[in-house]
Protein backbone atom coordinates (compact mmCIF):
# COMPACT_ATOMS: atom_id res chain seq x y z
CA UNK A 1 0.00 0.00 0.00
CA UNK A 2 1.09 3.34 -1.40
CA UNK A 3 1.67 5.70 1.61
CA UNK A 4 0.52 9.25 0.82
CA UNK A 5 2.26 12.65 2.73
CA UNK A 6 0.56 15.14 4.03
CA UNK A 7 0.04 18.37 1.77
CA UNK A 8 2.59 20.65 3.91
CA UNK A 9 5.57 18.00 3.90
CA UNK A 10 4.82 18.81 0.00
CA UNK A 11 4.77 22.22 0.23
CA UNK A 12 8.23 22.16 2.50
CA UNK A 13 10.55 21.84 -0.81
CA UNK A 14 8.63 23.92 -2.79
CA UNK A 15 9.47 27.52 -3.69
CA UNK A 16 7.73 30.26 -3.01
CA UNK A 17 6.81 30.52 -6.97
CA UNK A 18 5.61 27.43 -6.99
CA UNK A 19 3.51 27.65 -4.36
CA UNK A 20 1.95 30.29 -5.91
CA UNK A 21 1.27 28.71 -9.43
CA UNK A 22 -0.42 26.01 -6.90
CA UNK A 23 -2.55 28.07 -5.05
CA UNK A 24 -3.23 29.98 -8.77
CA UNK A 25 -4.39 26.29 -10.20
CA UNK A 26 -6.52 25.84 -7.03
CA UNK A 27 -8.43 28.82 -7.76
CA UNK A 28 -8.94 28.38 -11.37
CA UNK A 29 -10.67 24.43 -10.32
CA UNK A 30 -12.58 26.14 -7.97
CA UNK A 31 -14.12 28.94 -10.68
CA UNK A 32 -14.62 25.66 -12.65
CA UNK A 33 -16.50 24.06 -10.11
CA UNK A 34 -18.65 26.79 -8.91
CA UNK A 35 -19.98 26.64 -12.75
CA UNK A 36 -20.82 23.24 -12.73
CA UNK A 37 -22.79 23.98 -9.49
CA UNK A 38 -24.50 27.45 -11.00
CA UNK A 39 -25.25 25.45 -14.22
CA UNK A 40 -27.58 22.48 -11.95
CA UNK A 41 -29.43 25.10 -9.85
CA UNK A 42 -30.05 27.34 -13.25
CA UNK A 43 -31.96 23.84 -14.08
CA UNK A 44 -33.58 23.99 -10.70
CA UNK A 45 -32.10 20.89 -9.96
CA UNK A 46 -30.31 19.82 -6.66
CA UNK A 47 -27.78 17.90 -6.53
CA UNK A 48 -29.47 14.55 -5.09
CA UNK A 49 -32.12 14.77 -8.25
CA UNK A 50 -29.32 15.51 -10.40
CA UNK A 51 -27.37 12.31 -8.71
CA UNK A 52 -30.95 10.47 -9.25
CA UNK A 53 -31.31 11.67 -12.78
CA UNK A 54 -27.55 10.15 -13.73
CA UNK A 55 -28.46 6.88 -11.14
CA UNK A 56 -25.46 7.47 -9.12
CA UNK A 57 -25.11 8.96 -5.45
CA UNK A 58 -25.40 12.52 -4.49
CA UNK A 59 -21.93 12.13 -3.29
CA UNK A 60 -20.62 11.71 -6.79
CA UNK A 61 -22.63 15.01 -8.07
CA UNK A 62 -20.73 16.81 -4.89
CA UNK A 63 -17.08 15.16 -6.22
CA UNK A 64 -17.68 16.55 -9.83
CA UNK A 65 -18.95 20.30 -8.93
CA UNK A 66 -15.92 20.11 -7.15
CA UNK A 67 -13.58 18.80 -9.35
CA UNK A 68 -12.10 15.98 -7.30
CA UNK A 69 -10.60 13.62 -10.16
CA UNK A 70 -13.54 13.58 -12.71
CA UNK A 71 -13.66 11.14 -15.36
CA UNK A 72 -14.44 12.98 -18.65
CA UNK A 73 -17.45 10.58 -19.32
CA UNK A 74 -18.49 10.89 -16.00
CA UNK A 75 -18.27 15.37 -16.89
CA UNK A 76 -20.39 14.47 -20.34
CA UNK A 77 -23.31 12.87 -18.50
CA UNK A 78 -23.49 15.55 -16.11
CA UNK A 79 -23.57 18.41 -18.81
CA UNK A 80 -25.90 16.44 -21.04
CA UNK A 81 -28.17 15.39 -17.92
CA UNK A 82 -28.68 19.27 -17.58
CA UNK A 83 -29.61 19.51 -21.44
CA UNK A 84 -26.51 20.52 -22.62
CA UNK A 85 -23.06 19.08 -24.54
CA UNK A 86 -19.77 18.55 -23.89
CA UNK A 87 -16.58 19.59 -26.02
CA UNK A 88 -13.43 19.14 -25.08
CA UNK A 89 -10.55 20.96 -26.75
CA UNK A 90 -6.26 21.34 -27.00
CA UNK A 91 -5.09 24.95 -27.15
CA UNK A 92 -1.72 25.03 -28.71
CA UNK A 93 0.20 28.29 -29.41
CA UNK A 94 -0.91 28.27 -33.12
CA UNK A 95 -4.21 26.60 -33.11
CA UNK A 96 -7.25 24.77 -31.05
CA UNK A 97 -8.05 21.25 -31.58
CA UNK A 98 -11.84 19.98 -30.58
CA UNK A 99 -10.87 16.12 -29.74
CA UNK A 100 -14.57 15.03 -31.31
CA UNK A 101 -13.55 11.17 -29.58
CA UNK A 102 -15.21 13.08 -26.23
CA UNK A 103 -18.30 14.34 -28.26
Amino acid sequence: MKKTKPLNDLYKGMTKKDRQIISKGKELLMMEADVLATLRKSQRLTQTELAEILEIRQAAISQIENGEDVLVKTLQRYVKALGGTLEVRAKFPDRIVTLTQFS
